[in-house]
């Protein structure tokens, strides 16, 4: 039998790993079935019949058929991403942003629900996703907390499933605000970042009057592990060269308190040159040499800690969510946008919901399908979809080649890690 072009698959000692990019299945075979297979015609039937259910044979028009089957899902999907406030309690030396002390005020709220109400009274979204972002998105808490109620309240009349999370330093979130968030608000997804221990977290994730931040977020921390909610969360580590010999000491340390507890999950990213915001020139921290993400996440799987980005990074769903039709991002004056990275760029705005007034046209410049001609036989397109950063595609910055030689080595380091944390669907084996 022919195995898809859009299979993945790895030879290991004991055995092969395959991971179906069509739908996300995956399965690990072992040598002594395998072997089996080879001399006995029953089990080779067995395994065909197998392989045919999940759908890893080569299929007629499965690139088409597939990536239809994705955009009918996404077109169910209604995204917000919501600046609640202008400024932050932060001043880290790697940030991007501007800041101005400025809360969201009543009409842009107001006008967030109207545009809200009219695309949901339409009939075709099963689900909406609002992601709270900022500046500090806790320092636009009051907001947060009105429009989720009048949001799950437009979700209970046109029977649509809500999804909430935030993105926040960690900082202000203390245990009254944590429980409401997720009790009443309904945001169970957290996103909160520790950049090793205590010393390099506080060389580069700064209060604004210039002291520490780290004691005060790790007991945060410990209050949400200590509570017996539902939730996930994200520790996010950002590597920078000064940082990068703290993470594994920190897992050794402070980290055990979340070891074992499946609702926190570590991700590691280096940082880059995600531009200079408010920052000095002199205010920074150095981008390390080589990827050191992935090697992080090598020490915290084989200490046992659970890491976010194997599943996630191979779902074929999976797209940045400025290269999605209906996501919206509104920033605290009620600008329309899809980028959270190129806030300050006139290429990424595309109106106004106060004044109702949006640029279809110009939004759609950042939303880019397949390129058959030159992707279509590559076993990556599920998951990159052709559709790599569209602001590295605006930028032009680095070739289209270079680009997707880096997101292929993206994918295959994440199917590493996939294998290493044994995410797998199925184990087939000699009964």
């Amino acid at each position: 039998m022919e195995m898809s072009p859009y299979v993945l698959s790895k030879s290991l000692s004991d055995g092969n790993v395959y991971y179906n990019t069509k739908n996300n299945h995956s399965f690990f075979i072992t040598n002594e079935l395998l072997r089996k297979i080879e001399c006995d015609a029953i089990t080779k039937m067995q395994y065909y019949d197998y392989l045919i259910l999940y759908h890893y044979q080569r299929e007629e028009n499965e690139l088409q058929d597939t990536l239809a089957r994705i955009k009918n899902e996404d077109d169910k999907l209604l995204e917000f991403t919501i600046l609640t406030h202008g400024d932050c309690n932060f001043r880290c030396k790697y940030c991007y942003e501007k800041f101005e002390n400025i809360s969201m005020s009543p009409e842009v709220e107001d006008a967030i629900v109207t545009f809200a109400d009219k695309l949901l009274s339409e009939g075709k979204f099963e689900r909406f996703s609002v992601q709270w972002f900022g500046g500090e998105p806790l320092l636009g808490y009051k907001t947060i907390v009105r429009l989720s109620e009048r949001f799950l309240e437009l979700c209970s009349i046109y029977n649509i499933e809500y999804f909430s999370g935030i993105t926040t330093n960690g900082y202000l979130l203390n245990n009254r605000m944590f429980q409401n968030l997720v009790k009443n608000c309904k945001v169970t997804s957290y996103q909160i970042t520790i950049d090793g221990e205590q010393e390099f977290h506080d060389n580069q994730r700064l209060l604004k009057n210039g002291r520490g931040s780290d004691e005060r977020i790790l007991t945060n921390l410990k209050s949400m592990v200590a509570s017996p909610l539902y939730y996930h969360c994200t520790l996010r580590f950002n590597i920078s060269r000064e940082n990068v010999k703290s993470m594994e000491n920190f897992l050794q340390s402070d980290g055990l308190i979340f070891k074992g507890d499946s609702r926190f999950n570590l991700a590691y990213h280096n940082i880059g040159d995600w531009g200079q915001g408010d920052r000095l020139d002199d205010y920074c921290v150095d981008i390390p040499d080589g990827d050191f993400s992935y090697y992080c996440s090598q020490q915290a799987i084989s200490l046992g800690y659970y890491i976010d980005s194997p599943k996630m990074m191979l779902h074929n769903s999976l797209n940045c969510y400025a290269n999605r039709k209906h996501h919206y991002m509104f920033n605290v004056r009620g600008v329309i946008q899809s980028c959270t990275v190129a806030l300050y760029r006139k290429e990424n705005i595309f109106g106004s919901v106060l004044t109702g007034i949006l640029n279809h046209k110009k939004r759609e410049d950042w939303i880019k399908g397949i390129e058959y001609d030159r992707c279509s036989q590559c076993p990556y397109v599920l998951l990159c979809k052709s559709g790599y950063c569209p602001l590295a595609r605006i930028n032009q910055e680095k070739s289209w080649e270079r680009l997707c030689r880096l997101y292929r080595e993206r994918i295959q380091k994440d199917f590493s890690l996939f294998i290493l944390t044994k995410s797998y669907n199925d184990i087939l084996d000699i009964n």
